[in-house]
């Protein structure tokens, strides 16, 4: 009998897709915005008794049907460093709170064995590192151990830099063991930045987090502490900010040519593949550049002959670079064709792109902005998903297609959704989502924990 979860903050269902190619059943989801409804019941469907609630903050705990999991992605607009830093006191992503009411209004023999949680990696972080603290603390009160790590979408298989902090409640005494940590291509373990006993050891927040347990308080309470800010060519002890992570008891390969009747993911792959690489999704993606963060798209920079690119300090007679419609120059051993100056503001004072970068659209005009151009990957996508991609002949802005690509979805469940929806919705809905390869990653390892657990059990 396959486990049972429940997908609040659902949108068009990512953690259904991933935890369902792995073996678990949906009963259930909550989803407030009717876009991300169409979507999601294009691509799963309308389940003959199937609960689902569109405000989280009317649903009572006894309406919810028992299951063995939860997930939320609870909002990001108070949290991410692209919004107003209130936190979890933000109307928003205070919600999060909706999450732990209903869970500690089910009695203990109906609470779910396991509570899946995403948000940005700004959450550890932001307050100084007393929202985080929070989040764990109160899902130790609720009766969770608790794990987390950051992991990059760019390490399980799509060409996307996105980073996002997954936190795995255990249920006291029913739940399974650790499954962090998750090791990408390029994920870092738990990364020490002082010695000392457990509890004075200052560790560094983009490794993996040490277990949340339900110990006593004092030093053996604490599983340690993490640096919040800190610059690792100074002397850490006059940069470091640190903060406490306590326990309950002492707070104060995805193939998108496959035909629709498979099984979107190569199940004997453990961390699924797919070729080529992109930037993190925002919401919206509206025409027309401007100088406004959340709405800029469309063509940046004119393709343009550049003679040697790599050596702009090599004294030259003539000029460097033609415009588009000129003969191009002569090639040489040393000549690279196919290549853009992106302007940004670095010594150079430009970044070179290549056929198949991304490139930042957002806020042209800024005389600030760095990191515009991302090598072989797309940047994170948000909603308003303000980048593009040189092809060789121009810079154009990312498809609705490809930005659901960047996040694991294959072409025909894309389909499915752009029937019953617009490009703007369509972009907004990638921005929100989380990445299938990853939560099918986490399922696979917290199935095979289980299993291993019930294996030694007998």
């Amino acid at each position: 009998m396959p486990r049972t979860m429940i997908d609040l903050f659902a949108g068009i269902g990512g953690f259904t897709l991933g935890f369902e190619a792995a073996g678990f059943e949906c009963i259930g989801h909550c989803e407030i915005d009717r876009y991300a409804q169409r979507s999601y019941y294009a691509i799963h469907g309308k389940k003959e008794g199937a609960w689902f609630a569109d405000d989280i903050s009317t649903v009572r705990p006894e309406e919810l049907p028992p299951c063995d999991l939860i997930t939320a992605g609870f909002p990001c607009q108070d949290i991410s460093i692209a919004g107003r830093g209130r936190g979890l006191s933000g109307s928003r992503s205070s919600l999060f709170f909706e999450i732990i009411r209903i869970i500690q209004g089910k009695s203990s023999h109906d609470k779910p064995r396991w509570v899946v949680l995403e948000n940005v990696k700004n959450l550890l972080s932001i307050g100084r590192g007393k929202d985080f603290t929070t989040v764990l603390c109160t899902l130790a009160e609720s009766g969770y151990d608790v794990e987390y790590q950051v992991l990059n979408s760019k390490n399980f298989g799509v060409p996307q830099n996105r980073e996002r902090v997954f936190i795995v409640g255990h249920l006291r005494g029913r739940g399974t063991g650790k499954i962090f940590p998750i090791l990408g291509a390029d994920s870092k373990n738990l990364i020490e930045l002082s010695k000392g006993r457990q509890g004075e050891r200052i560790y560094d927040p983009a490794g993996i987090g040490v277990t949340l347990t339900a110990q006593a308080g004092g030093i053996g309470g604490k599983t340690g502490l993490y640096a919040v800010s800190y610059n690792r060519k100074n002397d850490i002890g006059k940069t470091l900010e640190v903060a406490h992570t306590l326990t309950a008891s002492n707070y104060p390969r995805i193939n998108r040519n496959q035909p629709p009747n498979a099984v979107f993911i190569d199940l004997s792959n453990q961390y699924p593949q797919i070729s080529t690489v992109a930037r993190c999704l925002k919401l919206c993606y509206n025409a027309g550049i401007t100088n406004r963060q959340a709405d800029n798209s469309g063509v940046l920079l004119s393709p343009r002959s550049i003679l040697t690119p790599d050596r702009a300090a090599m004294r030259q007679n003539g000029r460097r670079t033609k415009e588009p419609d000129e003969p191009m120059f002569t090639l040489t051993a040393q000549d690279r064709p196919g290549v853009v100056l992106v302007p940004e503001a670095t010594k150079k004072g430009y970044a070179e792109a290549g056929i198949g970068d991304s490139i930042d659209l957002a806020v042209p005009g800024s005389k600030t902005r760095r990191g515009r151009v991302a090598k072989g990957v797309a940047h994170t996508l948000v909603t308003s998903c303000c980048q593009g991609v040189f092809d060789g002949c121009r810079i154009r802005r990312l498809t609705p297609r490809e930005c659901w690509r960047l996040q694991g979805v294959p072409d025909y469940l894309f389909e499915l959704a752009q029937a019953v929806n617009s490009d703007t919705q369509l972009y907004k809905q990638a921005g929100n989502g989380v990445t299938v390869n990853v939560i099918y990653v986490i399922a696979r390892k917290l199935l095979e924990k289980e299993t291993r657990n019930e294996r030694d059990e007998q």
